[in-house]
């Protein structure tokens, strides 16, 4: 395990290369804004989800009808990455297929994690190849957990509010916590949201399309962090119930229904990736001090 760190004197960024994850995300005025992690309540900060998303029924899925042993979210969180390039503002991350990987998830590919610093905006960029000689299906999610409540909002309400105001409809998770079929109201009014704590009851809220590109969380006239995505089509809002921190996760791809397929083709909103081809999700956040 490594440490990795970026800094352009407005950002300062740490990740490490356990998972490509990201550790610390602090402004010029040394405020962190990344949750820190608690292995007592949840020991996650930014985990990457590939290549599937959410839970594996029975710890595996299958494909073309052969099993393969998964865990939930994937093995990206544990793999171990390689530092290909790296400035002061940059740096990307690497890891392949391997014996280890193809005993869960049997295709040649490459994922790279690219975090680059653009003024006072961290833009983190995932890029799936298939080195592969068939097609290769998959899903891809982005994780991160943020102060809840954010640096300087003590005591202060916090909103989520969507970019479009759009008041998009939910999916829950039921048995096994794999996705219930049943749509339920929006969360949100003229795209605004209050979240509370007994919200996560349930788990997971689930956004199956969402047509903003970005979401604001944080205080009216205080600080806020902008979230924004491009390539992936679904949102997950999650917080394990009165813990410190709210995850905004940019996915592409679901888990399965109840009751559902556990095949991996056949997992909702995932992707499959034609041989030699490239797909690339990318997630911008933008910390804004009041």
């Amino acid at each position: 395990m490594a440490l990795v760190t970026i800094d352009n004197g407005q950002l300062a960024v740490a990740v490490e290369t356990t998972g490509a994850e990201l550790q610390s995300l602090k402004t010029s005025d040394g405020a962190e804004w990344l949750w820190q992690g608690d292995p007592a309540v949840w020991s996650g900060r930014a985990p990457i989800l590939f290549p599937v998303v959410g839970r594996t029924p029975d710890g595996f899925i299958t494909v073309g009808g052969v099993k393969f042993a998964i865990g939930n979210h994937g093995f990206a969180r544990s793999s171990i990455f390689s530092v290909v390039d790296q400035t002061s503002g940059s740096v990307r991350l690497r890891i392949l297929d391997s014996a280890a990987t193809w005993k869960s998830f049997p295709f040649a590919f490459s994922l790279d994690l690219v975090f680059v610093l653009e003024g006072g905006t961290l833009v983190t960029r995932a890029e799936v190849k298939n080195t592969g000689t068939q097609a290769m299906p998959f899903s891809f999610g982005f994780h991160p957990a943020f102060q809840w409540p954010l640096p300087g909002g003590e005591g202060k309400p916090h909103w989520l509010t969507l970019a479009d105001g759009e008041e998009p409809p939910t999916h829950r998770l039921g048995e096994h916590l794999v996705l219930a079929p049943a749509i339920e109201p929006s969360m949100f009014v003229n795209g605004r949201y209050q979240p509370r704590a007994q919200d996560f009851e349930r788990d997971a809220i689930i956004i199956e399309k969402i047509v903003s590109p970005s979401a604001v969380f944080g205080v009216d006239g205080g600080p806020q962090i902008e979230v924004g995505w491009q390539g992936l089509s679904s949102l997950g809002i999650w917080q394990k119930p009165g813990a410190p921190y709210l995850c905004i996760e940019p996915w592409q791809g679901l888990p399965p229904w109840v009751g559902g397929s556990v095949a991996l083709e056949d997992r909702p909103g995932g992707v499959t990736l034609a041989a030699g081809a490239t797909r690339t999700f990318t997630m911008t956040v933008t910390p804004k001090v009041a």
